[in-house]
């Protein structure tokens, strides 16, 4: 692994350590103040790498990340208990007062928390359809059995795309699951920009009719287990490919999405299944 590419890797490794941090601490501690020293320190950065290496790859502050987690639960909160007012939620989040947890509220998602959204949980909100893929020729990276190999691999796989200058509309990145679940491969589409840059294994994904759901990775897994009718109608002998839309490095798990490709059997008619999407 040449010099840059090994410091890109490492790069990524240290950023995903503070994201990690920041969810973990929310999670534990949803009023934490956190210091930016503190998070450098998670890191190994200096402050002021930290803040610019963070800030390019999240695309945000983390005092921004943490406070947008907050109202995200407090909003799925205030859903799933109407009992629950306003004001205690606005404490609990961290607020001096509802007035200011109404304005962060409001400036979040568009309307006042005392409007209270009756509809599915959002972290739940699942789209499925039925799409025909073209045959797929990817850029790929083994990955071993375990969620640490899943990392690494991810990480190198981001890292040849940056040092390769690929663009981020061309970087088109998925995961291969074996018919068994097996998350098998870390892949980057062929493109323009990919073909022949980050000179990777080659693998070709047969096409066809697939089932795809998007949403929040762990809501996304759940429908497809729940889902009786594409049990019996899934090509059992083929791969499940996962893309990511966003980069899942960098963002906390209730900010992922990913779209779920899931092959159907020759023979089945599409327009039957979406009926029941």
């Amino acid at each position: 692994m040449g010099m840059r590419l090994a410091t890109s890797v490492e790069r990524r490794r240290r950023i995903r350590r503070a994201v990690r941090h920041v969810e973990q601490r929310f999670r534990d501690e949803p009023d934490a103040q956190m210091k930016l020293a503190e998070l450098a320190d998670v890191a190994c950065l200096s402050l002021f790498h930290f803040i610019r290496l963070y800030q390019a790859a999240v695309g945000e502050t983390p005092q921004v990340t943490l406070r947008r987690l907050r109202l995200q639960v407090a909003r799925e909160r205030l859903r799933a208990d109407p009992a629950v007012s306003v004001t205690e939620v606005a404490f609990d989040s961290g607020y001096e007062s509802s007035q200011a947890f109404t304005r962060a509220y409001r400036r979040q998602f568009g309307i006042v928390p005392s409007v209270r959204d009756g509809s599915a949980s959002l972290l739940e909100s699942v789209d499925g359809t039925t799409v025909e893929l073209p045959a797929l020729t990817m850029q790929t990276m083994p990955i071993e059995r375990s969620w640490a190999g899943a990392w690494s691999a991810y990480d190198e796989l981001m890292a040849r795309l940056e040092v390769a200058a690929v663009p981020l509309h061309n970087q088109n990145v998925y995961g291969v699951f074996s018919p068994e679940r097996v998350f098998a491969h870390a892949c980057a589409r062929e493109n323009d920009f990919v073909d022949g840059r980050i000179q990777l294994e080659q693998r070709q994904l047969e096409g066809g009719w697939h089932v795809c759901f998007s949403g929040q990775p762990d809501a996304v897994w759940r429908r497809l287990d729940r889902d009786a009718a594409l049990k019996k109608t899934r090509a059992q002998g083929r791969p499940i490919l996962m893309r990511y839309l966003n980069d899942p490095s960098f963002r906390v798990d209730i900010d992922q999405k990913i779209r779920l490709y899931v092959p159907l059997e020759a023979g089945v008619r599409p327009e039957e299944l979406s009926l029941l999407l």
